[in-house]
């Protein structure tokens, strides 16, 4: 069995290196880049091929030719057989003379994925389990003048995890994965498919010290003011003489340490020192304020010599998770700067199943997209990774809070010291990495392994008896009530931690009064959109639908003969075994039915709009009982029919675009409660406002039936109604399936809101075909496009073949209504018209 602490004859770094010595803290100022120039092979097998590091072996086998690309069509059965092998890597690099002088040499190997047994020169130098941890190993004694060779074998996944799980006395919840520290969603999901990846996934290089070096450093934020911020930096530094070294610290361009001390012989010196920052410009949420950071910098050197320099941002900001006793049961809510946020966003999943194709433009185009939707949090679920360092600093840079699991998902995990040792040393490395980040708001142990063990009938099914309960459950308070808080704890104090995501399942009833809440009545419990005004708790951290992705997908991975729900291929890419008859059944009971392929993936998407407008909006009207609205799923990791509200190619859904105005900063919402017809006005601003409501009841036709204008005060961080009346009189004989009630909000400070309600499921609605005219005019970097309609136009869709983006889509056009939306052009368009295509809901029976 393969066990880092296990093997013999290896030299090893103290643990606080293995723990603290990271990019982004501390500059690695000597070294050898390993990136690039890598070749690999199937285990056994005689040729060598090019392969690309940081990467992993499904792309290098794609690139050569090897297979076909398992996310078209129905490949990914084709490749199983990757995860049964083990796989080599190898490549030269050459040590020159200087290098050789240096007493210290290093490999660091920031990710291997996930069994890996690492070589220099044919002796084994490192061996590897947990592809969430940073490895090291001191390779100094191993290399030879000029050229060396590096060479790591990755044992098969599936075959090590066989041989570790046959050696429990025990099964457990989660399978032969739990004994392995790799992304859980690698072995599928409902939502994503079994790619078993191998390789050196993030980056790999060997770097020189001597004498001295810093390890970390940290800034600790110990009080925060409007008039002062009191800070102390720590700063690590590993020494193997006795000597005196210079720290240097700068805040933005101004100093505010520079000093001389003492480092001791062949030990560890923490030095600490108190500095302020005086009138401290504080950090934000999107919405709340200005994202404002400092630039940190600093430089320790012996002598003439700089033996450690870096830099990194800072925000300044107070956040913590409020859970106290009140008369709803208890809150869950975060407090930023002293106030409390209304959290409004997304479930996140990996990118990619294959992470490191991930590029920067990427993690920038999605989260610009979470930007402009209003998200204020994103919560990285248990089940992926730990996410690269851009993903945290442009959560930073847009004001994105980060609710962080833990990688733990929907399994038990296996209680022998190996293992537990393994767990801790992950969680500490990757919460002295991210612990800097403003964004943080939250670690969670868990997604769902509390609920499951309790609710899912695990003890049942894997034929527990009463010890073996025990003991499978006492490893689970071992892991996430003990090590992972006080890993917090120790490494990041001051931050909230809680054990696991929910702590009552969607079937209980504490889970409306107390905690966060994963409701999955709808969907999973097939109760109809509706249950979502009733079923608010006080914080909706998992909910969600299926819609299908954007019709340019689906051709991407499908051919023309596959568009159909009864092909094979589309049933691959539907990951959930009773999706496409969840989505059929929701869809008989609001939607005509569509008369085509292309219909049936449009309505699929307003399907899920609406279910998530009831959900969003009844959250927001629940304010402040509820406290935040976090729906499943942001994204995909490949080409499928999911939850995501953009998908894989980063085409909105209809519920992205609706995002801006659901989670605008103002939301005026009118629903029928009780047979009375209420609007509400919610507002997350940080003082109170005034604006004008306008009402209007409007034929589909055009013609207006009633019409109101009244002003409103509207205080801060509240949801108040400001119009109330019985269904009956408002209609007063009209006829409600043909009429829409339009509301409008225009506040004072130039922010504004709009809304429509209807009085009938939209299948009952007498929709007819609107004549919608369309003009495009050229603007810079796109065109800006004119539509109204002689009718009502429901959910007006624009689409084009061009690269690009809308600003707006799926909206209802009220009849002599003018909208305009802009289309963005992607840097690759260069005609100077646009071919557009329009069409309705209408256009879809």
């Amino acid at each position: 069995m393969l066990s880092f602490l296990s093997m013999k004859k290896i030299y090893l770094l103290p643990l606080f290196l293995i723990i603290f010595s990271f990019k982004g803290f501390v500059q690695d100022m000597n070294r050898i880049d390993l990136n690039g120039g890598w070749q690999f092979r199937a285990e056994g097998e005689k040729n060598w091929f090019d392969a690309r590091v940081p990467g992993c072996v499904h792309l290098d086998l794609m690139r050569i030719g090897l297979i076909e690309d398992p996310f078209m069509g129905a490949n990914e059965s084709t490749v199983q057989w990757i995860g049964d092998k083990g796989w080599e890597y190898r490549r030269e690099f050459i040590l020159g003379p200087n290098d050789a002088a240096w007493r210290h040499i290093e490999l660091v190997c920031k990710g291997l994925d996930t069994y890996a047994n690492v070589y220099i020169n044919d002796s084994l130098v490192m061996v590897a389990d947990n592809m969430f941890r940073d490895w090291y190993s001191d390779i100094r004694r191993y290399l030879r003048p000029g050229k060396n060779v590096i060479r790591i074998h990755f044992p098969s996944v599936t075959g090590e995890n066989k041989l570790r799980y046959e050696r429990m006395n025990l099964r457990y919840p989660g399978d032969e994965k739990v004994v392995c520290r790799k992304a859980a969603y690698h072995f599928g999901w409902d939502w994503g498919p079994t790619l078993i990846t191998s390789g050196i996934w993030r980056p790999i290089y060997i770097r020189f010290r001597d004498d001295v070096n810093v390890t970390n450093i940290q800034y600790i934020q110990r009080s925060l003011s409007d008039s002062v911020a009191e800070m102390t930096a720590v700063v690590t530094i590993n020494s193997s003489v006795k000597d005196s070294v210079n720290v240097k610290i700068i805040v933005d361009s101004s100093p505010v340490i520079h000093e001389k001390i003492e480092v001791g012989a062949k030990s560890m010196t923490m030095y600490k020192k108190d500095f302020i920052i005086r009138n401290p410009r504080l950090w934000w949420p999107n919405g709340m304020g200005n994202q404002d950071m400092y630039l940190m910098t600093h430089e320790v050197s012996q002598g003439d010599e700089i033996v450690g320099k870096g830099e990194k941002r800072l925000g300044l900001r107070t956040i913590a998770l409020i859970q106290e006793e009140d008369s709803h049961g208890k809150s869950f809510y975060f407090r930023v700067n002293g106030l409390p946020v209304f959290a409004k966003g997304a479930n996140y999943i990996p990118q990619d199943n294959f992470v490191p194709r991930v590029s920067d433009s990427n993690y920038r185009a999605l989260l610009t997209d979470a930007k402009n939707a209003g998200i204020n949090m994103l919560r990285v679920w248990g089940g992926g990774i730990y996410e690269n360092d851009i993903f945290y600093d442009l959560c930073d840079e847009m004001g994105i809070m980060v609710w962080q699991d833990f990688m733990f998902a929907c399994a038990m995990y296996p209680g022998d010291k190996g293992f537990l040792d393994n767990v801790k040393v992950e969680a500490i490395q990757n919460i002295a990495r991210l612990r800097h980040h403003p964004s943080l708001a939250l670690w969670c142990g868990n997604n769902e392994i509390d609920e499951g063990w309790k609710n899912w009938g695990w003890q049942k099914q894997y034929g527990y008896s009463k010890e073996d309960s025990a003991e499978v459950y006492d490893t689970y308070r071992e892991i996430f009530e003990k090590i992972l808080p006080e890993s917090v704890d120790m490494y990041d104090p001051g931050r909230s931690y809680i054990p696991t995501s929910p702590l009552f399942g969607w079937g209980r009833k504490e889970s409306m009064s107390r905690g966060d809440n994963h409701y999955w009545g709808v969907w999973w419990g097939k109760e109809p959109f509706e249950v979502y005004r009733k079923k608010v708790g006080r914080f909706a951290s998992e909910y969600g639908f299926q819609g299908f992705p954007d019709m340019s997908t689906i051709e991407k991975f499908t051919n023309p003969e596959d568009r159909d729900l009864s092909s094979q291929v589309l049933k691959v890419h539907e990951k959930h075994p009773a999706g496409f008859e969840t989505i059929e059944e929701y869809m008989a009971r609001d939607y005509r039915k569509p008369k085509d392929f292309e219909s049936y993936a449009m309505v699929s998407q307003l399907l899920q709009a609406e279910g998530m407008k009831t959900a969003i909006e009844a959250h927001r009207r629940a304010m402040p009982r509820c406290m935040g609205t976090l729906y499943w799923q942001l994204n995909d990791c490949w080409p499928v029919i999911s939850w995501s509200s953009r998908d894989y190619y980063g085409k909105k859904k209809a519920l992205h675009y609706w995002l801006k105005d659901l989670y605008a900063p103002i939301l005026i919402s009118p629903v029928i409660e009780d047979g009375r017809v209420r609007i509400y006005v919610v507002s997350d601003l940080l003082k109170n406002e005034k604006g004008i409501i306008e009402i209007r009841l409007i034929g589909f036709d055009g013609e207006t039936r009633m019409e109101k204008r009244f002003a409103v005060n509207i205080p801060s961080g509240s949801s108040t109604v400001v119009f109330d009346t019985l269904r009956n009189s408002l209609l007063d004989g009209i006829d409600s399936l043909s009429a829409v009630l339009s509301v409008k909000l225009r506040c004072e400070n130039g922010t504004s809101s709009r809304n429509n309600l209807y009085f009938a499921r939209i299948k009952e609605l007498n929709l007819v075909q609107p004549e919608i005219k369309i003009r495009a005019a050229g603007i810079p970097g796109g065109f800006r496009i004119t539509i109204t309609s002689d009718k009502l136009a429901k959910s007006v869709f624009i689409s084009t073949n061009a690269e690009g983006y809308f600003s707006d889509n799926y909206i209802d056009l009220l009849p002599g209504e003018k909208r305009e939306i802009r289309f963005l052009m992607a840097p690759v368009f260069k005609g100077k018209s646009l071919d557009m295509s329009i069409r309705s809901l209408a256009d879809t029976y």
